[in-house]
């Protein structure tokens, strides 16, 4: 149970009601209870503000809309974000090592470190005070885990590696497997070991099965406040700049470099060797193949649209290519 007021102090808010109110959970609008928190941003998504919750987190213009207890912010979306660090799991996960865990005797852990069963740290690993790591998770040779970073179940880091501050490492992810490098030998290929090693910021979320390869000679870099949705692939020697978003299924080819608060949609395709300035904003399924030098919004996708409507642009585009070679066959109107 967590009260008002601890609230209100986290989010920096102003208090309208019971400061000594208690409540259990964090919940949407329509859902919440009469012992749960919700927000409200006025947004055409809850155009009915009709709530059962016991306290509600809004603007100064809509407190007369709730006759509860009000947290009054200036932004309820990002009050909503620090509100919800209250309420996550890993503050109540053990902070003892599971016989059941294997680490190595060379291996350096502090104190309160949480470390659960059948996961395996390596020679010469690190781990900070206050990281916590699920079970089935391996920490491979010479890996570093800095302060009260979680690396939930079954995820996989190998070395060399830094993994920085306040980070969470989502199930399943794989940091630091070898990456797609081979040169051409005659009729086969030969692999190209990869040497280098990655190097993750402070306050990076690293999303579900998603998969950063080590870098060939120099490291993969992920700089801080980096946010990965699931299922990424980040290619050897990519460098992320910080505070850069990007959303589930992009695949980003080797050596591209991405700069700092960009924001990448769904199923983007970005090939290798390119470099993408600060402050680009690239929409879902957009393929990306060569530089963007300038800040704004990119796009290449064709919208969903009727099936009819979809293969009548297409021929149209097809003449288009017809015309473009045979000219003289297009007459233009007087």
């Amino acid at each position: 149970m967590i009260t008002l007021a601890t609230i209100a102090q986290k989010v920096g808010g102003q208090l309208l009601g019971d400061a000594d109110f208690t409540v259990d959970s964090l919940n949407g609008i329509r859902t919440a209870s009469s012992r749960s928190l919700t927000f409200y941003t006025g947004g055409s998504n809850q155009n009915k503000p009709t709530t059962k919750a016991g306290a509600v987190i809004l603007k100064a213009k809509h407190v007369e809309l709730f006759p509860t207890n009000r947290i009054v912010v200036e932004d309820p979306y990002l009050a909503y974000a620090w509100a919800s660090q209250l309420f996550v799991r890993y503050n109540s996960r053990n902070r003892s090592i599971s016989p059941h865990a294997t680490v190595s005797g060379t291996a350096s852990i502090a104190g309160d470190v949480g470390i659960g069963p059948f996961s395996v740290v390596g020679d010469q690993a690190v781990i900070q005070h206050g990281v916590t790591i699920g079970s089935g998770v391996y920490i491979g040779d010479e890996v570093l885990i800095k302060s009260r970073t979680v690396i939930e179940d079954r995820a996989v880091i190998t070395g060399p590696a830094i993994i920085g501050c306040d980070c969470v490492i989502s199930p399943g992810a794989v940091i630091g497997s070898s990456g797609f490098g081979y040169a051409r030998n005659g009729k086969y290929w030969q692999r190209i070991e990869h040497l280098g090693g990655v190097k993750v910021g402070d306050h990076v979320d690293i999303g579900a099965n998603t998969t950063i390869d080590r870098g060939s000679l120099e490291n993969t870099v992920i700089a801080d406040g980096v946010k990965l949705d699931n299922q990424i692939q980040v290619a050897h020697n990519v460098r992320i700049g910080e505070n850069t978003a990007i959303a589930g299924c992009v695949g980003i080819a080797g050596s591209t470099r991405i700069g700092a608060n960009c924001r990448i949609g769904g199923r983007a395709a970005i090939l290798g060797h390119l470099e993408i300035a600060d402050n680009v904003d690239i929409l879902a399924n957009t393929l990306v193949s060569k530089n963007i030098v300038e800040p704004g919004e990119y796009a290449s996708m064709i919208p969903a649209q009727p099936a009819g409507v979809w293969r009548k642009n297409l021929a149209m585009l097809r003449r288009l290519g017809r015309l473009e070679r045979n000219p003289r066959n297009h007459s233009s109107p007087e």
